[in-house]
């Protein structure tokens, strides 16, 4: 008896000394309510053009619905279509979002529902899971979360800028589906921080892909490698998940 009762308080010390492990995000709405909450540490700008960002007033939040705002243009950022076809005020202008670096058309491809709606695929948990990966979501100009929609990255040749100062590019011309077609080239200082984004999804939830894609992401996350700023962001965003994007800690 003895014993046993020795033993009963060294328990209840390990128990209260373990951290409590937080389990990933059970859904997309989870998941942006836990980004938003991490990226205040991680710091608060978004991922094309390194504007800063701020919790939405009530006035704001009646013009369009979402809880973070722009910093005015302190970055360069400006819109492309400020307005409307309505000729109202474009809010996503100015809203932030949570972007998926892998779009969620090409999520869906590693679960066979590519051809079926976004809420058909939740109905698959393995989606959902990857729906709602930390990994994968940073905080976006609406307006450019927008243009982006589902196209993957790569080169365009064209160089003119449409959003102010911010280094951006959409080509939206080729074949296929208007959201897919086309490109969108990121500045080269981010490219190799969201091509091990790339890396990572592909890997860890089967995705088909174009051919060579996976090749140039190898060649984006070479060229730009790892900086003290995506280290902070994967070890905070590694302690939500329970696990490390290999990508990123593995590279030392």
């Amino acid at each position: 008896m003895l014993k046993h009762m020795r033993i009963l308080p060294f328990l209840i010390i390990l128990q209260i000394a373990l951290p409590s492990l937080a389990a990933p995000p059970s859904s997309f709405r989870s998941a942006k309510d836990t980004a938003t909450n991490l990226w205040w540490t991680i710091g608060p700008s978004t991922l094309y053009c390194g504007c800063p960002y701020r919790p939405a007033t009530e006035e704001e939040k009646k013009m369009r619905s979402g809880n973070l705002w722009m910093e005015g243009s302190v970055c360069g950022y400006r819109a492309k279509n400020p307005r409307t076809k309505k000729g109202k005020p474009n809010a996503r202008a100015m809203r932030v979002e949570w972007e998926h670096v892998v779009p969620a058309k090409w999520l869906a491809t590693g679960f066979g529902c590519e051809e079926k709606t976004r809420s058909e695929c939740r109905k698959n948990d393995g989606y959902k899971k990857a729906e709602g990966d930390l990994f994968n979501l940073f905080p976006a100009i609406g307006e450019l979360n927008a243009h982006r929609s589902a196209r993957l990255y790569g080169y365009i040749q064209d160089e003119t800028r449409h959003y102010g100062a911010c280094d951006f590019e959409v080509n939206t011309t080729g074949v296929g589906p208007s959201h897919s077609r086309g490109a969108t080239e990121p500045i080269p200082a981010i490219r190799g921080d969201v091509a091990r984004v790339w890396l990572y999804i592909i890997d860890k939830y089967a995705l088909k892909l174009p051919e060579g894609y996976e090749v140039l992401m190898s060649k984006w996350s070479a060229a730009d490698t790892i900086d003290q700023a995506e280290r902070l962001r994967h070890e905070i965003i590694s302690k939500e998940m329970g696990w490390e994007n290999p990508f990123v800690a593995n590279v030392r």
